[in-house]
């Protein structure tokens, strides 16, 4: 049946990695928690719910102040006493030298509104670092000795080849998947119609009950992942080489993720693709190569790529595979990749670059079809939009039989040459 446009529904639904307790929300609720978000990924703060926790005052093991206190009155000592005095002395020297977290996010010059929607997605990969991550230094530590450190061995150098800055299992991943409401008509805040006119389409909550709470539904499942991140620099480069931007000239990781938040902007539309062209060019690599991911752990984890889910970080230059059930049971099958197969995994990453309906696909066809990149929009986080094969492996060159000095079609509209991310 042809569902009229005026009755059609769109559900509304967010997805929550690790999302905390009762008891830890109070801890990571506060005011300024996205800024302390985005230091995290500046490196201003540690990883995970913890470094949250410090900046908002409220850590599980105290500040050192009230740490060294801690400690004299388990040393007998008490106030006035010598020993005691020097001791909160330094204990205050070592708070006063703590990173100024705040310096680092306000020397952005973003406003507190993109401050706080970057924050959103750096929280989101703060709390995924407490899902019992295992990473490969930890493999090398648990291994050494016995016949798999040679082959973990060969981890550091492999991820490296695929301008990877790191690969993490994350055995024990939270999510929740809600729906708070509805809009109606579009699915986005701001429709178009057939006239060109925009008109602002209104969040619809789900009715309130008689205590005036409006009710959100969701389900809460504990699964595994593996989260990928990129090497920054990398990154960085890639835009350079394709013409993007000019080069920054930076010199590490964190240089490169600050000049991320500076010129790009935050990913807050699921359907459309972002104006910004920094934003759009990482936001496209990152997905693409996130289904490219999907595919290459279908074949060796025992789970059709249609039961893996994506979450994608691309203003932090990262994507989290894991294992899309609805159940507490965990397969483990992700680990069994990570553990023994990741080598045979990655490698297939570009042991094919092209496509059955090649050279169309990559040349009119936006670099993506359903024969290479798309995958069922119940496992896409972006319903199959903002992908390229282009960007992975570079603008196809033109044709033996195109004429002398001619521009392919792709080139007539003004696209951009790109040099592909695994281009060696």
């Amino acid at each position: 049946m042809r569902v009229p446009q005026t009755a059609a529904y769109y559900p509304q639904q967010i997805t929550v990695i690790n999302p905390p307790t009762r008891g830890d929300y109070g801890a990571l609720a506060y005011e300024g928690v996205y800024g302390a978000a985005v230091a995290q990924s500046l490196g201003a703060l540690p990883r995970g719910a913890e470094g949250l926790r410090q900046a908002g005052g409220a850590s599980t093991t105290g500040g050192a102040v009230e740490q060294a206190r801690e400690m004299a009155q388990t040393l007998g000592l008490n106030p006035g006493d010598e020993l005691y005095d020097q001791l909160l002395a330094t204990a205050r020297t070592r708070e006063d030298d703590a990173p100024a977290w705040g310096a680092r996010v306000d020397a952005l010059g973003r406003d507190p509104e993109t401050i706080d929607a970057f924050g959103e997605e750096c929280r989101q990969l703060g709390l995924a670092w407490d899902a019992k991550p295992l990473t490969v230094q930890n493999l090398l530590d648990g291994e050494a000795g016995t016949q798999l450190e040679a082959y973990y061995q060969q981890y550091p150098k492999l991820i490296s080849h695929y301008k990877f800055a790191d690969v993490t299992l994350l055995r024990e991943l939270p999510i929740a998947y809600i729906v708070a409401g509805h809009t109606r008509i579009s699915s986005n805040a701001v429709a178009t119609t057939r006239r060109g006119t925009q008109t602002r389409q209104r969040f619809r909550f789900f009715p309130a009950g008689r205590d005036s709470k409006f009710p959100m539904y969701g389900v809460r499942t504990e699964t595994e992942g593996l989260l990928f991140e990129l090497d920054k620099l990398a990154v960085v480069r890639w835009l350079v080489d394709s013409g993007v931007i000019e080069n920054p000239d930076l010199r590490t990781q964190e240089e490169a993720q600050e000049w991320i938040f500076q010129f790009s902007d935050p990913v807050l539309d699921a359907f459309n693709a972002p104006t910004n062209p920094v934003t759009k060019a990482i936001l496209g690599l990152v997905h693409s190569m996130a289904h490219r991911t999907m595919k290459a752990l279908a074949t060796r984890c025992g789970l059709n790529v249609d039961s893996l889910g994506e979450y994608l970080f691309p203003s932090n230059c990262a994507y989290l595979v894991y294992a899309n059930t609805r159940s507490n049971f965990t397969l483990g099958g992700l680990e069994h990749v990570y553990r023994f197969d990741l080598e045979d995994a990655l490698c297939e990453l570009d042991a094919e670059t092209r496509c059955v309906f090649d050279p169309p696909c990559r040349r009119d066809f936006g670099g993506a079809c359903a024969a290479c990149l798309h995958i069922s929009e119940a496992a896409c986080a972006r319903f199959n939009t903002v992908l390229d094969r282009n960007l992975l492996f570079g603008t196809l060159p033109p044709l033996i039989s195109d004429p002398v000095g001619a521009s392919s079609p792709s080139r007539m509209k003004g696209e951009r040459r790109w040099r592909g991310y695994w281009s060696r």
